[in-house]
């Protein structure tokens, strides 16, 4: 019986001996599987990231953009604009400074140790200014008409106008005057507060008017059995033509 119960005491201590083995070889396993996938800047894919990503500014407005690279252990990154000086300035900070007029424009960060590795920002730029015309006007050839668009959104109320120099002309103040002919003319109106705003007027100009016929010559004499011969010109805001002409 006692030789039963040292036996059972010796079974009882290697139990216990060999459970905290295993906890030992268990506790080891799990603490290498965390080094193993802990996150170690050297074995990550190169990559980074630029905050804000998407922002939108008035016109002039400055801010500040911040890059994080990952994977890499140098920081530094070099600013640019996708757009170059047509999308607005950037310090080697990453201080931003939007153009003076709208559009969508790119903010790029690049790592300054491998320029494959880059991200890059979305810039909004809205002024707030519209511009809006009458459209579409009629016309003759050849006459001037008065042509018509209105700015909101800035205490600049300028218009640039400008047309196709194979349709006709038109004045700073917005006066159309066509070339002898007939169609469809498009003309450009840009706020002048915001060129990046524009609209277009589509004036239908019509064949020219006839203003007045005077034959030639207006008077003559001619024998018994003669001959004189008449012709009548044309007159119209493109000129003077020979009738059918």
């Amino acid at each position: 019986m006692e030789n039963h119960t040292a036996f059972d005491r010796e079974s009882q201590r290697q139990g216990v001996s060999g459970k905290s083995g295993w906890g030992v070889v268990l506790a080891l396993l799990f603490g290498c599987m965390a080094q193993y996938t802990g996150a170690d800047p050297s074995s990550q894919q190169p990559s980074l990231t630029v905050a804000p990503n998407q922002i939108s500014l008035p016109p002039r407005a400055a801010k500040a953009f911040t890059a994080t690279v990952f994977g890499i252990t140098n920081q530094t990154v070099t600013w640019s604009i996708q757009e170059g000086s047509a999308g607005g300035t950037i310090t080697s900070a990453g201080l931003y400074t939007a153009p003076t007029y709208s559009g969508v424009f790119h903010v790029v960060a690049t790592s300054a140790t491998n320029v494959a590795v880059n991200a890059r920002a979305v810039v909004t730029v809205d002024s707030g200014v519209r511009i809006s015309a009458t459209s579409p006007v009629n016309a003759f050839a050849c006459e001037a008409v008065a042509l018509s668009a209105t700015v909101t959104g800035s205490t600049d109320s300028g218009v640039v106008w400008s047309a196709p120099a194979a349709c006709g002309t038109v004045t700073s103040a917005g006066v159309f005057t066509s070339l002898r002919g007939s169609g469809p003319c498009v003309v450009t109106a840009q706020a002048h507060a915001d060129l990046t705003q524009v609209t277009s007027v589509t004036v239908n100009v019509a064949a020219e008017r006839v203003l007045s016929v005077a034959v030639v010559p207006a008077s003559g004499s001619v024998g018994v059995g003669g001959t004189l011969a008449f012709a009548a010109n044309v007159t119209t805001a493109c000129g003077t033509f020979p009738a059918g002409g």
